[in-house]
């Protein structure tokens, strides 16, 4: 260790996990400790290196915010600009970074419409009814946009409740201010292009009160841009094409009312695609 320089050891993190660091920043207080921390101090080159560098966390924290700025460079990164990717409060590098990591690689809520939604736990995977204060519906939109082919996500029931889930329309240009859900429509029908004027629909979700919605039932959907068709299944039993005419751009999303006290709960990830 006492050979290595910050750079190496920034090249080396470079091809780790979020989760990885975090376990490295538990071997050892220079990876885990602050600049500022006595028990920290010492006389190694990794240390001086550190400390000429002048950030005031870990090396962990640091490498962790590299990633970010890299990311919020990126030309091509259709994320770039999310608040999902900025700091929050007292809130750890790391975090961040696992965010991203989730932005990357898997699906996730990127936005929130409305005041009746919020994260859970504060994963971004996973949305809840707030509570009965917040009163009409919310939408909460995926970062992902699917313009063909065939995709497939699953939604898992995490507390029943008002639960609609399906696809809209994306919007690229987002307005500066936070709008509500009643604005949302209009926004997405200021959109043009071959992606937007395709299609009978502008968005679709799944409810059925015969079906029902129990606590760890898994619903899965299988968008069709090819055929234009959404198929739905429930835990794993096919329940047919639920929509057909379906054409262009959209995102995956979910909607909920919170008129009462609904505090539903629902979870989003990547499956399979199911072969019947």
């Amino acid at each position: 260790m006492e050979t290595c320089s910050n750079d190496i050891i920034f090249a080396i993190t470079s091809f780790l996990l979020p989760l990885d660091l975090a376990h490295l920043a538990l071997t050892c207080k220079w990876l885990g400790g602050g600049n500022n921390s006595t028990a920290a101090a010492s006389s190694s080159k990794l240390q001086n290196d550190r400390r000429q560098g002048g950030w005031p966390w870990s090396t962990m924290e640091e490498a962790s915010r590299r990633r970010i700025s890299a990311a919020k460079n990126d030309q091509t990164n259709p994320w770039r600009d999310s608040d999902l990717i900025t700091i929050r409060g007292e809130e750890s590098w790391m975090a961040v970074h696992q965010r991203l990591h989730l932005l990357r690689s898997s699906y996730v809520f990127r936005r929130i419409i409305g005041t009746t939604m919020s994260y859970l736990d504060d994963d971004i995977r996973h949305i809840q009814g707030r509570r009965k204060e917040a009163k009409g519906f919310s939408v909460a939109i995926c970062q992902e946009v699917m313009k063909e082919g065939k995709h497939y996500a699953e939604f898992t029931i995490t507390k029943p409740g008002a639960i609609y889930m399906g696809i809209l329309r994306p919007i690229h240009d987002w307005p500066k201010k936070k709008i509500r859900h009643v604005e949302y429509r209009s926004y997405c029908k200021a959109q043009s292009g071959p992606g937007y004027n395709v299609g009978n629909w502008d968005q679709y979700y799944y409810y059925d009160e015969r079906v029902g919605l129990q606590r760890g039932d898994v619903f899965g959907m299988l968008l069709d841009l090819d055929r234009g068709t959404m198929t739905v299944y429930k835990n794993d039993e096919r329940l047919g094409i639920k929509m057909k005419g379906l054409g262009g751009y959209y995102c995956w999303a979910v909607t909920m009312n919170n008129y009462g006290s609904n505090r539903a709960s629902v979870r989003i990830g990547k499956g399979k695609i199911p072969r019947r």
